[in-house]
């Protein structure tokens, strides 16, 4: 049996799909994991569409990219739900992590799509903030596939580098002995821009030491990475983190 790193690193973006439908089965339990998601966590109204290409076929931005995608989850929320794209992209992660397990690939889709044709119902207030694409793997990869692997891997960064500043990474996980595995969930986790944005830092302050995440929220899309890796955080390292860009990873804070 993996352990929650080992599931999160099994984990990699897959843009070729088989032309195969979802089983029911699978279509069941990812229905299933989203309406939980929906009942329980304010302003997300994350819906499953199958057998449906049209919101990326003849995308001149996708084009080539992607394989067969016929099958995905729109993020649809509640825009006036506080910190939302965290939100967002917190319970997107663990839609993938569920399909991963069930063996059904996926990828985060954040702009290479049209939106007008996403086949989602919406209310006042209520947009699509990103896609998940969902299917199973292709055996053959087109090109262009290859290509944006290839890119993605060449930025592939080493745990250590999601933590700033360097000089304070001896003493952080000296305080915090599982932000080593930490490090190695964010290191692996997706990005729905491509830009894996999420720093970690060590914070003081006069209730103590806390671990916290933060990203440049001068593009507010990177708020949806942001959750992305903080659920790898806290699925690798059985924490629970608070909400907000700069906020503790870890619930709460150590005494000194």
């Amino acid at each position: 049996m993996m352990t929650p790193l080992q599931t999160l690193q099994s984990r990699h973006s897959v843009r070729a799909f088989r032309e195969e439908a979802l089983s029911d089965t699978h279509v069941k339990k990812l229905k299933a994991c989203i309406t939980m998601i929906n009942t329980h966590q304010q302003g997300l109204k994350f819906q499953l569409i199958t057998n449906d290409p049209d919101p990326l076929a003849g995308f001149s931005k996708s084009y080539g990219v992607f394989t067969n995608p016929r099958n995905y989850m729109a993020a649809v929320v509640d825009t006036a739900t506080p910190d939302v794209l965290e939100r967002a992209g917190y319970y997107a992660e663990q839609v993938v992590i569920k399909s991963c397990e069930l063996g059904v690939g996926s990828c985060f889709v954040g702009g290479t799509y049209n939106e007008s044709k996403v086949k989602v119902q919406l209310r006042a207030g209520e947009k699509v903030l990103f896609l998940v694409l969902l299917g199973y793997p292709a055996e053959k990869t087109k090109f262009m596939a290859k290509i944006m692997a290839k890119m993605v891997h060449l930025k592939r960064m080493d745990a250590e580098q999601f933590f700033e500043p360097s000089g304070d990474l001896t003493e952080a996980i000296g305080k915090f002995p599982f932000l080593t595995v930490g490090l190695e969930a964010v290191a692996c986790a997706p990005s729905a821009l491509n830009k894996r944005p999420t720093r970690i830092f060590l914070r003081h302050d006069s209730a103590g030491d806390a671990l916290c995440a933060r990203v440049d929220d001068s593009n507010p899309k990177n708020l949806i990475d942001l959750g992305i890796a903080k659920y790898n955080f806290n699925y690798a390292t059985s924490t629970e983190c608070e909400w907000g860009n700069g906020a503790p990873l870890t619930g709460g804070y150590t005494l000194l």
